[in-house]
């Protein structure tokens, strides 16, 4: 590119940048130590749209789309009941009371 150098234009090498470097699909061009390089992807749940139901995680080296397993951590239950799973969903259910056991003229 043409530079002026003091008083005068000269023609100076351009600087290598990531518009120069064109990298393979799955990796990503990054500056390393003042040089354009293709570098991996590292990969991420932003990148990975998961359908209604399922929750991106890493399996192993790779990311998937599993099930979420709803558990009574997840859903909050009004006074007078008691999450419980039931098959596989949490429920909010009545707490049982002990049966009442009254004590009459010294017997119980």
């Amino acid at each position: 590119t043409c530079q002026m150098v003091e008083t005068s234009p000269r023609c100076l090498p351009n600087k290598p940048s990531c518009k120069d470097l064109h990298c393979l699909k799955g990796t990503t061009c990054k500056m390393v130590e003042g040089w354009p390089k293709c570098v991996a992807n590292k990969p991420s749940c932003d990148d990975l749209h998961c359908p209604s139901g399922t929750t991106c995680k890493m399996v192993e080296t790779s990311l998937r789309c599993v099930p979420i397993n709803p558990s009574c951590n997840d859903i909050h239950c009004p006074k007078g009941t008691r999450c419980k799973m039931v098959e596989t969903s949490p429920r909010c259910l009545p707490i049982s009371q002990p049966p009442l056991v009254c004590h009459v003229l010294g017997r119980w």
